[in-house]
């Protein structure tokens, strides 16, 4: 059962052993490795930024979040999780990339917003009783996660939560397609009617 959940515990892991080492260390020397939006030296940030905490609080407010949530996708598939994370990733990065504004965006919370999306929407493009009940359950202990896209500090990337948040809805509305579309012939097994 443990195995289940190993993506979730080693990415939440390489964000602490990232944090010694840039913290205790370099002195925050990667954290000029974040997100800076429009700025060609800025892209490989799309990958970097998730693991990149400017503090301890910062840190430690986004362990819990990841964790629980992203241990409930794990928990539906691991498959699944990587495909939440890629889009998380990319899609949320490349959207703060895109268009948020000029400062360097760190930190996992944009994926914890897409790990809330992406549950949050569930219910919506499943339709199931389990879906529902899940998608429920997230929304009431996390929902308030919502005001983190109104822009009340300059010192929060309220961008990465909402395009981590638009991400996760887009990886719920992936998944779903792909769980309905109908397998061809080929992928069950049934070979094509030869032309006579």
């Amino acid at each position: 059962m443990i195995k289940r959940f190993t993506p979730v515990l080693i990415l939440t892991a390489v964000c602490w052993l990232v944090f010694l080492i840039n913290n205790l260390m370099l002195g925050g020397y990667f954290d000029q490795y974040g997100i800076k939006p429009r700025q060609i030296g800025g892209l490989p940030g799309i990958l970097f930024a998730p693991v990149l905490h400017e503090s301890y609080q910062h840190l430690t407010a986004n362990t819990l979040p990841l964790l629980i949530l992203g241990g409930v996708i794990c928990a539906r598939s691991k498959g699944e999780f990587v495909v939440v994370i890629a889009v998380g990733i990319l899609l949320g990065g490349g959207l703060t990339w895109l268009f948020a504004r000029n400062a360097c965006h760190i930190g996992a919370s944009g994926l914890i917003f897409c790990y809330f999306g992406y549950l949050a929407s569930l219910a919506y493009f499943h339709r199931t009783f389990g879906t529902l009940c899940l998608s429920v359950v997230c929304i009431l202990g996390y929902g308030g996660l919502v005001w983190g896209i109104v822009p009340t500090s300059t010192a929060i990337s309220w961008e990465s939560h909402l395009f981590g948040l638009i991400a996760g809805t887009g990886a719920g509305w992936l998944m779903a397609k792909v769980e309905n579309t109908p397998p061809s012939p080929k992928d069950l097994g049934i070979r094509s009617p030869l032309k006579q």
